[in-house]
């Protein structure tokens, strides 16, 4: 329910370190960097650090070469215990070994393939005992093998009578014949292109294919099997180095994402040419202690120094419990406090639950709303924990009302229902603001005594003089509606009345003749006395604006009752039916409305009288982008 303290720590050292002390020492200290050559002193020659481009280059190398040994990655977190030469090194020597292994495979997979594809005719002739090399070495004789279909087989031995031709069949099919022919060298070229004719497909043997066919076979055969071999010992090669070498690689890819990370951070940063790396920014009171120590033992010398000592704005770091941090999304969405003013979450988390429930009291929708929350509770959803706030807070009022899914007759509420109670609910609404404004003006008093604005604490017109002048109204009004007489005598009202419209008329010379300041511009009167009005009209409006708690409250049991009305005029499916579809139209429809109501009241009402949200958001170190 505050903002942690936060000091700034300004360090310098050896650049060539500089790696191992980002990753080591400020990766989760809590330290978030400030643009050095912003905050140091002009004259400083100091230079921006370069993007280095190659480590991306190198991820993508490292996930490429867990991708082809089949390693899972998995993200953690890691030191670093290399600086990125090491790691470049490293990773091309393994991507080399790599790929020599994969080269082999590949190469001896075409050798398989090549020697698989070269017995496939010697497969047909395995069964002549003859060597190949006597058939190649034959003088007056040409031989030539091949394979023929079924029907030009019988016609060719129909005329083999007529043709200077020995035919040697080797293997039959269903469709085609594999053979041997011979035939004398003077006549091979008119045999050779009968044989074309009759479609006849001639295998040429590779020279290097010599001895008995079957014993090519055998030779080819135990090729492939070593070669088969010698594949299955490189890829069990491959599979120890996945175990050996997967950790390895992994522990490189994660050092290699934290130096991109740092790459990127090291844009805050600065160096010189001697070698000197500058690092500034702010970190929670609390963290510097622990982040000491290390800076000592890295030879990192420092400075500490408060915020008010540097021309740096300090972030925000909202400190607040697991019950009151959800509602820390709605004070961001108007944003982020300053570092000098209070932290309106609590606040916020009290009004938005009280006022929620007051216009959307129902025991049954508030359910549905929780549950709703809690599942997205679930999925990390921030809005998650705000639905289950606000479905308690349905349901705590939905008892005082007395409501169940806009039902009011199955249990009795503490109070009469807002229909019957229009009057003295509008009346609560209406109070319920001006509390709640008096609140808000008492913070804004509260941050100016903080950051030792007396204008702001005593003249301003949600100070003290503000303040009093809005309190002394309502006491007035009250006190006639109430009584028909003041609370306060007139004389002492009026007296307090203009004595704080004209503090507050006058601030900007009283604040001059506190400050001696001449320089400050001056507002002419007519724009003053315009500002005044603007204030009456503002403060009317505002507490005003808190009748539509009421209205809204008001709104949802007719809503509800209308729903049951239509219900009515169908059968008990169909009236069921309608119910439901009108519940969930309801919770749905009202329910964004309602939600909406709040985060108006918050902040046009409340927040614009003591809140800027100006702020610079808390970023460490390792959440920078």
């Amino acid at each position: 329910m505050a903002i942690e303290r936060m000091e700034f720590l300004s360090m310098t050292g050896d650049e060539k370190n500089l790696d191992f002390i980002i990753a080591n020492d400020l990766m989760g200290s809590g330290f978030q960097p400030e643009n050095a050559l912003k905050v140091l002193e002009k004259g400083w020659k100091v230079t921006y650090f370069s993007y280095d481009s190659s480590i991306k280059e190198y991820i993508v190398k490292a996930k490429e070469l867990l991708k082809e040994m089949d390693v899972p990655y998995v993200k953690k977190q890691v030191e670093l215990r290399k600086n990125l030469d090491n790691i470049k090194e490293d990773l091309n020597k393994k991507e080399q070994e790599i790929s020599s292994i994969y080269n082999e495979i590949d190469e001896n997979d075409k050798q398989i393939k090549s020697l698989e594809e070269s017995i496939v005719p010697i497969e047909h002739l395995k069964n002549i005992s003859v060597d190949l090399v006597k058939l190649y070495d034959l003088k007056y004789m040409k031989f030539r093998f091949g394979k023929i279909s079924k029907e030009n087989y019988e016609q060719l031995n129909e005329e083999l009578s007529n043709l200077d031709v020995l035919i040697l069949e080797l293997e039959k099919t269903e469709d085609e014949v594999w053979i041997i022919y011979f035939t004398p060298d003077k006549l091979s070229e008119k045999i050779d292109s009968y044989f074309k004719v009759m479609k006849f497909e001639r295998v040429w043997l590779p020279q290097e294919v010599t001895g008995k066919p079957s014993d090519v076979l055998k030779k080819v055969q135990e090729q492939i099997i070593e070669t088969k071999n010698k594949n299955e010992s490189l890829r069990t090669k491959l599979v120890d180095m996945r175990e050996k070498n997967g950790r390895d690689i992994i522990s490189d890819l994660l050092q290699l994402e934290m130096l991109e990370h740092i790459n990127k951070v090291k844009k805050y940063m600065a160096h010189d040419d001697k070698g000197s790396f500058y690092i500034v920014g702010w970190i929670p009171m609390k963290n510097l202690k622990e982040l000491i120590p290390k800076l000592e033992k890295d030879n990192v010398e420092y400075i500490i120094k408060n915020h008010d000592e540097v021309i740096s704005t300090p972030p925000t770091k909202l400190k607040n419990n697991r019950l009151i941090k959800p509602f820390e999304s709605i004070v961001k969405m108007y944003g982020v406090p300053n570092y000098t003013e209070m932290d309106p979450t609590f606040f916020v988390a009290i009004t938005a639950f009280l006022m929620f429930g007051f216009m959307f009291g129902d025991v049954g929708q508030g359910l549905v709303i929780g549950i709703f929350g809690a599942i997205l509770m679930k999925k990390k959803s921030r809005l998650g924990p705000v639905l289950v706030a606000a479905g308690i807070s349905a349901i705590i009022f939905g008892f005082i009302y007395g409501s169940i899914f806009g039902n009011e007759d199955i249990i009795k509420g503490l109070v009469p229902s807002p229909m019957d109670n229009i009057t003295n609910m509008l009346i609560v609404g209406i109070a319920s603001g001006a509390i709640l404004i008096i609140i808000a003006m008492i913070f804004n008093i509260k941050n100016g005594i903080k950051n030792r604005d007396v204008g702001k604490v005593l003249l301003d017109k949600n100070g003290l003089a503000g303040l009093i002048f809005y309190v002394v109204i309502l006491a007035l009004i009250v006190g006639f509606l109430m009584n028909g007489k003041m609370i306060i005598s007139l004389s002492i009202s009026i007296t307090l009345i203009i004595i704080t419209l004209l503090l507050i008329l006058f601030k900007d010379n009283i604040e001059n003749l506190i400050s001696k300041n001449k320089s400050k511009q001056r507002v002419s009167i007519i724009e003053k006395i315009f500002e005044i009005i603007e204030m009456l009209i503002s403060m009317a409006s505002n507490t005003i604006s808190f009748v539509r708690l009421a209205a809204f409250a008001i709104n949802h049991v007719g809503l509800c009752m209308a729903v049951y009305i239509l219900a009515n005029m169908f059968g008990t499916t169909g009236s069921l039916i309608v119910a439901i579809i009108g519940n969930i139209i309801v919770i749905a429809l009202e329910g964004l409305i309602v939600a909406i109501q709040v985060l108006r009241l918050e902040y046009y009402e409340l927040f614009s009288r003591f809140y800027t949200g100006d702020g610079k958001e808390y970023v460490p170190i390792e959440e920078q982008k």
